[in-house]
């Protein structure tokens, strides 16, 4: 059992970073505090209540950024004394200032997915917590449209984002008249290069969802792009989402997904030498015995060690033992 405080959004204060009713894709945080004990494992806000409040160890899940700049400014002035560790949840091309070796000089532990930064001394290893809940069973293949992507619109300047990319697939879908949906936020508004470059409408937008898994789960595919390519180790929710909703993710960014995930539950954009015309003629004919093949692949591999690492209890006992 370690004292440990919460610090992340404003919706996570009073305890309800692990509110299964306001998210229940926070499975896996419950369980952590769960595993940890409620009682020592509180939101941040909750410190000024504990008279031992200098004892807690201040666990950082706020991304570090422009926007949370004055927020970490109060939290430091607020408990100088306290231990601090920080995740990077983020890559590069959404939260650069996080990776500002300055700005982890402050913290006394940097949790991160990139392995070429650990040394188990100021840099540890940490991996994308996912949950259990909405892991859907499979619709029929003849019950499902093609094509989806379900993607907030973003840029970036940096180096080997894919959110270009993402752009880049949209466009030929549309252009070539495929069988294919866009959903989540943004695509209705012009994004940073948009509003300095071309921009027009996307007649694929179907406008915000309630819920994504469920959405997913009514497409063979889905466009599944990281926010960054070759970039080893950095594997977030989004396959795995993929893998819940039983719709075959076609896969681009962590350079050695091979090592995490098996090859047959995905289809691996590199094998197409990143061409649209030749990823869409094989998903535009895949039979029902080849589709369903997935399927099962992906459904043994979710119960396998390998995946149950990234889920709910596993994880939660992995990560406090990790602290």
């Amino acid at each position: 059992m370690k004292k440990l405080a919460i610090f992340w959004d404003k919706r996570f204060e009073d305890n309800n970073f692990y509110n299964l009713e306001i998210d229940k894709n926070l499975s896996p945080i419950y369980e952590f505090a769960k595993y940890n004990w409620f009682e020592s494992t509180i939101s941040s806000d909750l410190l000024e209540q504990k008279k031992d409040k200098y004892d807690y160890i201040i666990l950082c899940f706020l991304t570090f950024s422009i926007f949370s700049f004055k927020d970490y400014i109060k939290l430091f002035l607020k408990y100088p004394k306290n231990k601090k560790y920080i995740f990077l949840f983020e890559p590069k091309v959404v939260a650069p200032l996080s990776y500002n070796k300055i700005v982890h000089l402050f913290f006394d532990k940097i949790y991160t997915w990139n392995d070429n930064l650990i040394d188990n001394k100021k840099y540890f290893k940490f991996i994308f917590p996912q949950s259990k809940n909405n892991i859907l069973r499979p619709k029929n293949f003849e019950n499902k449209k093609l094509l989806t992507l379900i993607n907030w619109n973003k840029a970036s300047f940096i180096k080997n984002e894919l959110y270009s990319e993402r752009e880049k697939a949209i466009r030929y879908f549309e252009d070539n008249n495929i069988e294919f949906d866009l959903y989540w936020t943004q695509w209705n508004k012009k994004n940073l290069k948009q509003k300095l470059f071309w921009y027009k409408n996307y007649k694929s937008y179907k406008w915000k969802i309630d819920d994504k898994i469920e959405t997913l789960s009514n497409y063979k595919f889905n466009i599944c792009f990281e926010n960054m390519k070759d970039t080893p180790w950095y594997i977030t929710e989004k396959i795995w989402d993929s893998f819940k909703a039983k719709s075959v993710p076609v896969y681009w960014g962590a350079s050695n997904i091979l090592d995490y995930v098996s090859e047959n539950c995905f289809i691996d954009f590199r094998k197409f030498n990143w061409d649209y015309d030749k990823l869409t003629q094989y998903i535009s004919n895949i039979t029902k015995e080849e589709y369903d093949d997935f399927i099962k692949n992906i459904e043994y591999f979710l119960q396998t060690e390998k995946a149950q690492k990234w889920f709910d209890e596993k994880w939660a006992i992995d990560f406090t033992n990790n602290l």
